[in-house]
């Protein structure tokens, strides 16, 4: 059940970041520190009755994964966000659409636990067939924009992997919560925005994207914890295609064969791996 609502949630956070950072047009330099100001604050509620924390933590090679983690989420999260307000979503999407393949990847190469034939071969055919659907002509070509987002979801994976290393020692709630926090001082000193000039209804979409992210981001550490990085980050490559799906009833795009294809290989797949790979 997490990896499916962290793929839900993640598809609304998309779409309202989309929003925010290009139609609203809100500088990346205040959003991001918003951000993970609400991120922490939603997460902080949870903490007293979810949050736990080994000592372990003082070891240092605990000590050094942690501050690994942290190196790696600051980039990627500059990276990222000046990404999605720089291309479009279909190039986006497309791009993004790489981050489970290379979790997955780094997964069955330094995580002994995460080495299963089976779900590695169900995602790479769900992969492909994700990426058949959605690569066009156009797309060969790579923007500043795009590098950027490249770079952020090399760094985003890498994370991923250090994430699931720390979970030996921190529950869901506490890692979230924590890293959230030091990031949020980290992104305040560096951008120093200027919230009060932020406009209510932006703001508000800052609040729904922090909710969504870490509804997204709890969750997906939960099945980390649970499932393993490798079926959580195979739910995930779910969640492009119900991007393309929510465009087509609200933006009244068409929706392609090939889309409608690529969807129901996915979720064969994803039954698959539920019911009989796992």
């Amino acid at each position: 059940m997490f990896p499916f609502i962290a793929a839900l949630a993640q598809v609304g956070g998309i779409i309202v970041d989309k929003i925010t950072l290009t139609r609203r047009q809100v500088e990346t330099h205040v959003f991001v520190p918003i951000l993970f100001l609400f991120l922490f604050l939603f997460t902080a509620i949870l903490f007293p009755f979810l949050g736990t924390i080994s000592i372990k933590i003082f070891q240092p090679y605990y000590l050094i994964i942690f501050i690994s983690m942290l190196g790696a989420a600051i980039v990627w999260n500059i990276f990222y966000y000046q990404g999605v307000q720089s291309e479009k979503v279909h190039e986006f999407e497309l791009i993004v659409m790489f981050q489970p393949i290379l979790t997955i990847l780094l997964a069955t190469i330094f995580l002994k636990g995460e080495r299963n034939l089976q779900l590695e071969i169900i995602a790479l055919i769900a992969a492909i067939s994700l990426i058949i659907a959605h690569l066009r002509k156009d797309h060969l070509v790579i923007s500043p924009g795009s590098w950027k987002l490249i770079l952020a979801i090399i760094f985003m994976s890498g994370e991923l992997i250090l994430i699931k290393i720390l979970l030996e020692i921190f529950s869901p709630v506490a890692l979230y919560c924590v890293r959230t926090a030091i990031l949020f001082t980290i992104f305040t000193i560096f951008y120093h925005p200027q919230m009060k000039k932020v406009a209510n209804g932006n703001l508000l979409l800052i609040v729904g994207s922090s909710f969504l992210g870490a509804v997204q981001m709890v969750t997906k550490f939960y099945g980390f914890e649970i499932y393993g990085v490798v079926y959580t980050s195979l739910i995930l490559i779910l969640s492009p295609i119900l991007v393309y799906i929510i465009s087509t009833f609200f933006l009244h795009e068409r929706l392609k064969l090939r889309t409608v294809v690529s969807a129901i290989v996915i979720l064969a797949c994803i039954v698959y791996a539920t019911v009989v790979a796992r």
